[in-house]
């Protein structure tokens, strides 16, 4: 068989042309720093790599909702121990004082019970650092505890209203895992019931200033602080509980997040070095190839005549 000096030609044309497709696709991995630049290229591994970077985005979407459901109830939790302070020192007051005493010092212990009344006010209308109502359900813009003080009187009641709902504001910290990162103190405060919370202290201050007082009205005010500070005992524990699932959920994220970054980075980052070297074996190679087609291209009949 003959193989005429235009086949080694066109040969050698094609053996320079699929170097240079080389070079060029070796040089845009390496600019990249990407080994599957196109599905194409590897259409299982592009097929993971999107479904590793899907995953990878929502890990990290994840991450950026524990941390803010961390926040929100470490400044529940905060205002929690703080009502729970005040709520103790109100009792400690009331325990501290009898009907026997004079007017002048129950008084006196009638100014202080004002204080804690006032505080815990402001308390259960909280607001977080982005300026919603902490106890208000889904009502976050509406002020969620109202209570009329009222003076002194005989016959005198305060008025209690809780303006907010019972909503439960959840965000979701996994896949399927929701974590409610708000508190509801209803069965706290009992506001619009008999005897509510509110109610409880600023008629108790009323009675602390009146010439009689009865041990009862004393101990129907430190009941309902015992009550209060027993359903608030079980709203710091499911507090406390989401807390802990929030970081328990995170530890676990970042985990699979690691790993599924090593995997994408296995899948899609080049090997710097080896394709360096490739890249020079190939110009190289494409190098030989361009001489040996000049002097294929160079041969002519007329050089033997």
């Amino acid at each position: 068989m003959r193989i005429s000096t235009l086949t080694f030609a066109t040969a050698a044309l094609q053996g320079i042309q699929n170097e240079q497709a080389a070079i060029a696709r070796l040089s845009q991995q390496i600019a990249s720093g990407k080994r599957v630049l196109a599905s194409k290229d590897d259409p299982a591994a592009s097929a993971q790599i999107i479904f590793l970077g899907e995953r990878i985005a929502q890990r990290e979407q994840y991450l950026i909702n524990q941390d803010r459901a961390e926040s929100a109830l470490r400044s529940q939790m905060t205002v929690l121990a703080e009502i729970r302070r005040t709520l103790q020192h109100a009792r400690q007051l009331l325990t501290s004082v009898s009907p026997d005493h004079e007017l002048a010092l129950r008084q006196q212990h009638a100014v202080m019970l004002m204080g804690d009344y006032l505080h815990l006010k402001g308390l259960l209308n909280a607001r977080d650092p982005e300026g919603n109502y902490l106890f208000a359900g889904h009502q976050t813009d509406i002020m969620p505890f109202i209570h009329t003080q009222m003076a002194p009187g005989p016959g005198v009641s305060p008025n209690s209203t809780y303006m907010g709902d019972s909503g439960e504001r959840t965000v979701t910290i996994a896949e399927g895992r929701s974590i409610q990162i708000n508190a509801l103190l209803i069965d706290v405060a009992d506001a619009g019931l008999p005897n509510d919370l509110m109610q409880g202290l600023d008629q108790v201050a009323i009675d602390l200033r009146q010439p009689v007082l009865t041990q009862a009205q004393l101990d129907t005010a430190i009941t309902r602080l015992d009550a209060a500070l027993s359903a608030l005992g079980e709203v710091e524990q499911r507090s406390a509980g989401a807390l802990q699932e929030v970081i328990d959920a995170r530890a676990t994220t970042r985990a699979l997040l690691n790993q599924e970054r090593d995997a994408l980075a296995r899948l899609s980052e080049l090997d710097q070095a080896a394709a360096i070297v490739e890249l020079q074996r190939r110009q190289v190679t494409l190098e030989a190839a361009q001489r040996a087609h000049a002097r294929i291209a160079g041969l002519s009949l007329f050089n033997y005549l």
